[in-house]
């Protein structure tokens, strides 16, 4: 008789932990490592510990330095004003340039890391970054400025998509929340820190050098980027899709851990039963050697004429993984992949934006909770350059500080947080691993928007004193601003986890479409009828999404995966 059957395994529902029944090489409680990683030492997920630091640390700079210098000149506004002869929304205009670039660039930024790898789009990107810090250096007209913003949108477009990938790439399933964490941290961070250092540089010498200051260190994080980010793509292969009886009922898996071959049973009279079990093999942590290395050819700066994959590596292994003969196509098929997967990363983005909730939700709470923060960057000058504060473009970048302590808090709770409830549930759950059981770490992080929004609304019309408003009030936004968003995608990303570049659009898209109109009405709002309500709108739309999504994705979240577990988009 067929052993015990599993839960129903569709999309974001895995076997996180064995139970160390059945033969199995493993104890009960060991993790297993999703996605299965192949015996090849150059595959990214059997890269040594040091290779996968290095990686996220190299990422994490380019993420902190590219998005520093499009979006930190907010304490620069009344400098602009008066520079260029413009109104506030019109100075604004040169933020929202560069953010809605951010935003749409990944329409060409994601196919082409999909179709010539990481490495190689992420060293244009910082090319690129580095000429519009140069053209911003030397702007004299604001037309020119304008320009020279779209560009650094355009290059500085990478860091919201490519650290998700390179995170997938190298990190397994339960080790993503943190990382996620930390990518949402260097993003923010580059937002938070930019106006302290801008608003320094300009008051004690010249707002220009702000952007030279910024090609330096575009040019370091290149250097790191060309010497130590080799290529993380891996074409690995599909993991066994597990049977289904013939009666049309769920889908069942039964999981073994170090078991090297699949069985599929039969009853002893050598007839065909109604329903199969297969056992999948899996690896779990206890068993997993990372002292991998990236192979020389991972290291190339043109993309590799042959993507690397499972049994066709270019490393020296000493014993080599089995695999079907690769492929032949003529021009003509290669010039339809090419097409089909340039027209997936332009329309799947859409397409998951609008026809799966869980995505649209992630992305929505990711761009509400972010763009809380736009709210009070956009207002920072309007109201701390004004009586009864009278700040200086150096003081007003340094309320951004308040930002940075929330964020680092977050850092060491939003990620950790959510890997380790959802793996206490699971464990739970016989160790079956559902996507949504992290969602309720999102508890303090709504109550910090919540407080830290009302505090900055209502001390900003009442002219409470600066230390109420930016030690209380800024701090918990800064919290928020990483932790609802570190655990939204974290959640979509493991309900869909072969489209992070995708989600990661879709996110964006979100966030900056409703970023660049903010920056239409967002001042003369608030300078009309006060504070309060525009900031308290954008605290009502964070928190609102977040407690929606909690309270229909906790109970219903696996029937919405189940009504998409059948999309040709899992298999990409």
């Amino acid at each position: 008789m067929a052993e015990a059957e599993k839960p129903e395994i569709i999309p974001g529902t895995d076997i996180i932990f064995t139970d160390g029944k059945n033969g199995e090489d493993s104890t009960p409680g060991e993790v297993v490592l999703i996605p299965q990683p192949t015996s090849n030492p150059d595959d990214p997920l059997n890269w040594s510990l040091t290779w996968k630091s290095i990686m996220i640390f190299n990422q994490f700079v380019f993420v902190f330095v590219s998005i520093m210098t499009p979006m930190a000149i907010s304490p620069l506004s009344l400098i602009f004003e008066q520079e260029f002869h413009k109104t506030l929304p019109e100075v604004n205009m040169l933020f929202g340039a560069a953010a809605i670039t951010l935003g749409y660039a990944n329409f060409l930024i994601v196919p082409a890391a999909n179709l010539w790898g990481r490495r190689p789009v992420v060293l244009v990107c910082s090319v690129i970054c580095i000429l519009a810090n140069i053209w911003q250096g030397l702007v004299t007209s604001y037309p020119s400025f304008l320009g020279a913003r779209v560009i650094s949108g355009l290059g500085a477009a990478a860091n919201e998509s490519i650290m998700p990938m390179v995170v997938a790439d190298l990190l397994f399933q339960h080790q993503r929340g943190s990382s996620m964490a930390l990518y949402f941290w260097a993003y923010f961070l580059g937002l938070f820190i930019g106006p302290v250092i801008s608003g320094a540089i300009a008051s004690q010498i010249s707002w220009r050098w702000f952007f030279w200051v910024c090609t330096i260190l575009q040019g370091a994080s290149f250097l790191f980027l060309l010497i130590a980010h080799p290529e993380t793509k891996y074409d690995r292969p599909a993991p066994p899709k597990p049977s289904t009886n013939i009666s049309g009922d769920s889908t069942v898996v039964n999981v073994r851990a170090s078991n090297p071959n699949p069985v599929t049973e039969k009853p002893e009279n050598g007839g065909t039963t109604s329903s199969t079990t297969e056992v999948v093999p899996t690896l779990t942590t206890a068993h997993h050697q990372t002292t991998g290395r990236p192979s020389r050819a991972q290291f190339s700066i043109l993309p590799l004429r042959k993507s690397l994959r499972f049994g066709h590596s270019n490393s020296n292994a000493s014993t080599p993984s089995p695999s079907p003969p690769p492929k032949k196509h003529d021009d003509g098929e290669k010039k339809e992949s090419v097409v089909a997967v340039v027209l997936r990363d332009v329309v799947s983005p859409m397409q998951i934006l609008f026809t799966y909730p869980i995505v649209a939700w992630a992305s929505l709470s990711m761009g509400f909770a972010a763009n809380s923060l736009l709210a009070l960057n956009l207002t920072t000058a309007q109201v701390f350059g004004a009586p009864p504060y009278l700040f200086t473009p150096d003081q007003i970048g340094f309320v951004n500080f308040a930002f940075v302590v929330g964020a680092i808090v977050a850092l060491v709770t939003a990620g950790p947080l959510s890997d380790r409830i959802a793996l206490r549930r699971a464990k739970a759950n016989g160790g079956v691993l559902e996507a949504e059981m992290r969602l309720p770490a999102l508890v303090p992080y709504i109550c910090a928007n919540v407080t830290g929004m009302v505090v900055v609304a209502v001390g900003y019309q009442r002219a409470w004193p600066w230390e109420a408003v930016v030690v209380l009030g800024y701090t918990l936004v800064g919290l928020q601003v990483v932790g609802i968003p570190a655990i939204a995608i974290a959640y979509a990303v493991d309900s869909y986890k072969t489209l992070p570049g995708e989600i990661m659009i879709a996110a964006t898209i979100v966030k900056n479409t409703f970023g660049f109109g903010m920056i239409f009405f967002f001042n003369d709002w608030a300078a009309q009828s006060g504070y309060i309500k525009p900031i308290m709108m954008m605290m009502a739309l964070s928190i609102g999404f977040a407690i929606l999504g909690m309270s229909v994705f906790i109970p219903w979240g696996k029937q919405f995966r189940r009504w998409t577990k059948d999309s040709k988009l899992h298999s990409l």
